[in-house]
């Protein structure tokens, strides 16, 4: 699961529109940008939800009606939406798809998926959000249409690395290992100065139980860009499965100290340093990380005990 909630909060993804938004739209669009890289997903979603409004309408049965917006519809039924909608602005499109990258980033997936369905029905082709989609299918554990959304990202993108990084955690998690790490090849020769398809591709190895290779992938990440919390991340798991408990500590420190969104560094922090018997500074952490990614509290639960057992 960690793997996956990484790839959405790191990728900001803008639809390339071109925009007629009014500038009250424009205003509350940034400050929505601004408040998702702050990690204040609320503070996000409310913004992205008065761009909605400003953007789209629905009509009615008695024809247009300026009071009842896009936003407002509760129906998850999509073609009532293709049937109703009125987009005074493309962009409304965009804005669903932030509004549910904030939902997503914060374990919403339900909200998240509605969200990018109804970017979807504006804007039909888009692999952004195909990518999106298939991301939450993903961690709902729905295998065959998170496969589906990334088949129709990287057919409407063949140059889109992103698409190819979530096929292959797809098809590893259906334990097409060849097939997956064929896709990560893909996205690096795709973006070949992009730490993101070293850092999968190194995930993915350590998943494998290959670390040499991991640790190779995850340090010519950083060599690439040693401000990217990823790979300190990945680089400070090898190090915590090699038992070198302060070396992970210390990484997982730069990660958080990098982009403190990361709930899974924390998350890993923690273990380490339960390892080392700092009971209440692991409680800190796990608390921050259950916080931020409600998901990952059964994850965290299960390895405690098993940290603990190491311990007797």
């Amino acid at each position: 699961m960690s793997r996956v909630l990484i790839i959405i909060i790191t990728l900001v993804y803008s639809l390339n529109i071109y925009s007629q938004t009014p500038r009250s739209a424009e205003g509350f669009g940034e400050r929505g940008l601004k408040r998702y890289m702050q990690g204040d997903y609320d503070g996000a979603i409310v913004d992205y939800t008065q761009v909605i409004d400003l953007t789209s309408r629905l009509d009615t049965k008695d024809g247009f009606s300026p009071g009842n917006s896009f936003a407002e519809s509760k129906s998850s039924d999509a073609t009532l939406w293709r049937k109703n909608v009125r987009v005074i602005d493309p962009r409304t499109a965009d804005a669903y798809l932030k509004r549910g990258n904030a939902f997503f980033a914060k374990s919403d997936l339900d909200n998240a998926i509605n969200d990018y369905n109804r970017a979807l029905d504006i804007v039909p082709a888009s692999a952004g959000v195909y990518f999106c989609r298939g991301t939450a299918w993903l961690i709902k554990k729905d295998l065959d249409r998170a496969l589906a959304d990334y088949e129709k990202a990287v057919k409407f993108d063949p140059n889109f690395a992103k698409g190819y990084i979530g096929r292959g955690m797809a098809r590893l998690d259906m334990g097409e290992a060849k097939a997956a790490f064929e896709d990560y090849d893909q996205a690096i020769k795709l973006s070949p100065r992009d730490t993101t398809g070293y850092y999968y591709r190194g995930d993915a190895r350590l998943q494998s139980g290959d670390r040499e290779g991991a640790l190779l992938d995850f340090e010519y990440a950083l060599k690439l860009d040693p401000r990217c919390a990823n790979p300190y991340l990945g680089r400070g798991t090898v190090r915590f499965y090699n038992q070198d408990f302060a070396g992970a500590i210390n990484d997982f420190s730069t990660a958080i100290d990098l982009d403190q969104r990361l709930a899974q560094a924390y998350r890993n922090r923690g273990y380490a340093y339960l390892a080392q018997g700092m009971e209440d500074e692991a409680e800190k952490d796990f608390t921050v990380a259950v916080t931020m990614a409600p998901l990952l509290g059964p994850e965290i639960d299960a390895k405690v005990k098993i940290i603990r057992s190491w311990r007797k």
